[in-house]
């Protein structure tokens, strides 16, 4: 994904949609949480909206860590995490019980919720739910979901309503675990009858405020109103169905075709809202609403067995390369922030590290020279005959200028940072056969559990065999460990060892934005930072 970068090229309905804008609407306004004008009128039901966003990737959180435009309105979770606090509170889970070694937890559903195939949900739903994610982890297609569920022994329904879930060690995360799209709990016909494929391709049934109607590949996704809906996330302004009749998430790749679209009146609101637009959004009238993310940054990832990155020298100084203030002041906006840890700092176990990713290239030079790391005629070190050539694989167009930028910072010490840009199902391909040295990309989720998503290699998208078994064992250990302060100072050891031994180079922290004209109201984010359309309402 990309959030505020710099826009390349143009296409003949970007120039349309521009030339196009509208420059009727008045009044600009930014709020973090909700946008359209004034809180004192009175929500009113009905209606449509159309949504930009950037491509999809799949339609079943179970199985993708990313793309939740369309999922957090299909899909409701036991809990719910406040976006402003970080408190965990009740959902569909009305209550529950800790066991006192943290192995277990039962839970008491509430009553009368149905899926909008009108299943019911229950104790073996919820069963079937959590026995099908470790399926998927076992088959390779549930990394992010099976790490929630690390340790897990077995669920046991105890009455209808009343399910006790068990496992092989304290799990500490499991609450706010609970909360995040990966565990949100869809109806038994989704599981017993559709493949995997079909879930990621076309979408799931689940018992949230909205239905999946229609889902054209590559092209939109369209869902409608359930009129039924009456158990809404305690965080969400009002309770009851939503008052927008459905909402078209249009598939806009390119920045500057979803802002001409905007800006025509052909959508209603933008996702995603690239920097050199921030500007001439507000200008005319739009308002603009963001929210940062909540977990691992956006961060380089190492392959680190590949024969050159293998070498800590060399990650260290990369590390020590790259300037991240110059990167954020040339390609990103207010919305996003300069890293200072590899956790953002609406994280609740962020540590700051900037000490460590300061710039400088003076002590990435002696490292480099020290480890036999010579300067070659082209101004590129060599070592044994091989350049210091690292490539970064990426897919997305708007990522472009921050590697561009990367690759002068690192020429500056000698290192060859060579851009290759493949589709993203190379990028995947490559990652599983091993097949690359560096790729981009963040994860987000409130809880220290994050770092275990991110680098356990039981688990880990980038990381897939042992690779430092100190790291290991002390993301394990926080995995279990009950007590806030010691999980907290294993979360900090943890960041530190992750920056100073060069797993991840931080570039930025992410965030989420969206524009809409002042008479769409009520937009608003779930955490940690994805839109949601429940509270969503046109002012006529």
């Amino acid at each position: 994904m990309n959030f505020g970068f710099r826009l390349r090229g143009t296409t003949a309905l970007a120039t349309a949609a521009l030339a196009a804008s509208v420059a009727l609407l008045a009044g600009c306004g930014t709020n973090a949480e909700s946008a359209g004008g004034d809180e004192a009128l009175t929500p009113r039901s009905g209606g449509s909206i159309t949504v930009g966003i950037i491509p999809a990737c799949g339609l079943d959180k179970a199985q993708t860590s990313g793309c939740n435009f369309a999922n957090v309105e299909i899909v409701d979770n036991l809990t719910e995490q406040l976006p402003d606090t970080g408190e965990i509170v009740p959902w569909l889970a009305e209550s529950w019980d800790v066991g006192d070694d943290g192995k277990s937890y039962t839970f008491q559903l509430k009553d009368g919720v149905t899926f909008s195939n009108g299943e019911k949900l229950d104790a073996a739903a919820v069963k079937l739910n959590f026995d099908n994610i470790i399926e998927l982890g076992k088959q390779g297609r549930a990394f992010q979901s099976s790490a929630y569920l690390q340790g897990y022994r077995e669920s046991v329904i105890v009455d209808p309503l009343t399910v006790k879930v068990e496992f092989d060690t304290a799990k500490a995360g499991f609450l706010q675990a609970l909360s995040e799209k990966p565990l949100g709990i869809i109806a038994p016909e989704t599981i017993t009858t559709k493949t995997p494929e079909d879930r990621l391709a076309f979408g799931v049934i689940g018992s949230g405020p909205f239905v999946i109607d229609e889902v054209v590949p590559d092209q939109k996704i369209v869902v409608s109103r359930r009129d039924d809906y009456q158990w809404s996330s305690p965080k969400n302004a009002h309770s009851g169905p939503a008052y927008l009749d459905g909402v078209t998430f249009q598939i806009l790749p390119e920045d500057l075709v979803r802002t001409g679209a905007l800006l025509s009146g052909q959508i209603q609101v933008s996702t995603t809202i690239p920097s050199n637009d921030v500007d001439s959004i507000r200008g005319q009238g739009f308002d603009i609403v963001s929210r940062s993310s909540a977990g691992v940054v956006y961060t380089y990832y190492p392959n680190v067995k590949d024969p050159v990155l293998a070498d800590e020298s060399v990650r260290k100084a990369l590390q020590l390369s790259l300037d991240r203030q110059e990167i954020h002041d040339t390609v990103f906006t207010e919305f996003q922030t300069v890293p200072s840890s590899i956790l953002s700092t609406t994280h609740p176990n962020y540590t700051d590290l900037s000490d460590s990713l300061a710039r400088d290239q003076d002590q990435a030079r002696s490292i480099l020279d020290a480890a036999g790391w010579a300067e070659g005629s082209d101004g590129i070190r060599e070592k044994d005959g091989r350049k210091l050539s690292v490539a970064i694989q990426f897919s997305a167009n708007g990522d472009k200028p921050i590697h561009e930028l990367a690759q002068q910072q690192l020429r500056a010490v000698g290192i060859d940072f060579q851009l290759q840009q493949v589709t993203a199902a190379e990028a995947l391909a490559n990652r599983n056969s091993g097949q690359w040295q560096l790729q981009y990309g963040n994860l987000t989720r409130p809880d220290a559990d994050v770092l275990v998503s991110a680098f356990d290699p039981t688990y880990s998208n980038y990381f897939k065999s042992s690779y430092d078994p100190e790291l290991e064992g002390l993301l394990d250990a926080q995995a279990s460990e009950l007590d806030d302060t010691a999980r907290g100072e294993l979360a900090d050891r943890i960041q530190e060892i992750i920056i100073d031994r060069g797993y991840a180079f931080p570039i930025t922290e992410g965030s989420q934005t969206q524009a809409a004209p002042t008479t769409v109201h009520g937009l608003s984010f779930q955490a940690p930072w994805w839109p949601s359309f429940v509270d969503a309402w046109i002012e006529e």
